[in-house]
């Protein structure tokens, strides 16, 4: 049985975990709007790279993991979820294709398929020991605004809304894995649905602030 003194080095421990992550999160969301302005310049055209994954990935997990920012070197299993990652050694050759898919399909399917897809994808493979799920939602959320080519306004966040509450997001999640598994083709539509609800509602918060919705009593 662990005495007191062990119980409390642990609640620090645990303290000053959560507060890594919160400044970590703090940093990496600046990075990922930094991204966007800068793709947002007429003369540097958006495209997706194994490299920027890596580096979001890396201000996620700073000072929480070893070698941040390196592809996973062994096999890994999530947490509540029956899809088993690919093997480790597939891991960059997974990632480049699902960058290839976006770039090849900029101006070919909506913006919302692409980080939808995007969305899925980069959770299906698994490409890390830590910090996918915030990596994730970073890289989506720069997909889908390089492609819209903005910088979306508005408070929650989409990335903000799956963080608060990630029920519907993982049903998605699940949907598409699903919808591989049985008939092998791609089908990220619930995602799609999904983030277009949270779109939505990042979005109405800018028309409420803008006709003083949320000042009224």
């Amino acid at each position: 049985m662990p005495t007191d003194g062990q119980k409390e080095n642990e609640d620090a421990r645990r303290v000053k975990i959560a507060e890594r992550e919160s400044a970590n999160g703090l940093k990496q969301t600046q990075l990922a709007a930094d991204v966007i302005n800068y793709f947002l310049e007429p003369d540097r055209p958006f495209a997706l790279r194994p490299s920027l994954v890596q580096l979001l990935q890396s201000v996620a997990v700073e000072g929480l993991l070893q070698n941040p920012g390196e592809w996973r070197g062994t096999a890994v299993s999530i947490n509540g979820s029956e899809h088993q990652p690919p093997p480790a050694h597939l891991v960059e050759t997974l990632v480049q294709e699902m960058c290839d898919y976006v770039n090849d399909n900029l101006h070919e399917k909506t913006a919302l398929h692409l980080a939808a897809y995007v969305m899925w994808r980069l959770n299906w493979i698994h490409p890390f020991l830590d910090g996918n799920g915030r990596t994730t939602r970073a890289i989506s959320y720069i997909v889908l605004c390089s492609a819209l080519k903005v910088l979306l306004p508005g408070t929650p966040s989409i990335p903000q809304q799956i963080q608060e509450n990630r029920s519907a997001y993982f049903h998605a999640l699940v949907a598409a894995d699903e919808a591989l598994r049985i008939t092998g083709n791609v089908d990220v539509s619930v995602m799609e649905e999904i983030l277009k609800g949270m779109l939505a509602k990042q979005l109405l918060s800018v028309i409420e602030k803008a006709d003083g919705s949320t000042f009224a009593s």
